[in-house]
């Protein structure tokens, strides 16, 4: 479970990124099985489900594309996970210069994993749509 924050913005964060189709792995979920994972990110595209086939019926440059947009959204969410530790931290106690410069650096880390989940979601949905085409 998720402390509340000092921060509205940030403890809000994964409610407005939901409206977007986005859902947390919480600990405990199956990381490394592709095709269920798959299964719960095929909602990720805003394209018709029949244009968004199971993992087991993606071709293999396809597949390889999905892992990379996998991989990209875990990682992304490990880095969310360490903002909010590290923000966390900060406000229990004093502010520490060292400890606001680690945040600082996760969040740097989280902004370009943003940014590249973006792409690898753009490039696997322009792959599923020349699929359709």
């Amino acid at each position: 479970m998720i402390p509340e924050l000092p921060n509205k913005l940030f403890s809000n964060g994964r409610s407005v990124l939901s409206k977007f189709g986005y859902a947390h792995f919480e600990d405990g979920q199956t990381r490394d099985d592709w095709a269920e994972m798959w299964e719960h990110l095929r909602g990720d595209f805003p394209l018709p489900q029949a244009q968004v086939p199971s993992y087991d019926a993606l071709s293999e440059e396809l597949r390889t594309a999905a892992c990379d947009y996998m991989k990209i959204r875990l990682l992304a969410d490990h880095y969310l996970d360490e903002c909010e530790r590290l923000h966390v931290s900060i406000f229990n106690g004093a502010i520490e210069t060292d400890l606001v410069e680690k945040y600082a650096v996760a969040r740097d880390r989280y902004e370009h994993s943003v940014e590249d989940f973006g792409d690898a979601r753009e490039k696997v949905q322009a792959m599923l749509m020349s699929r359709a085409a």
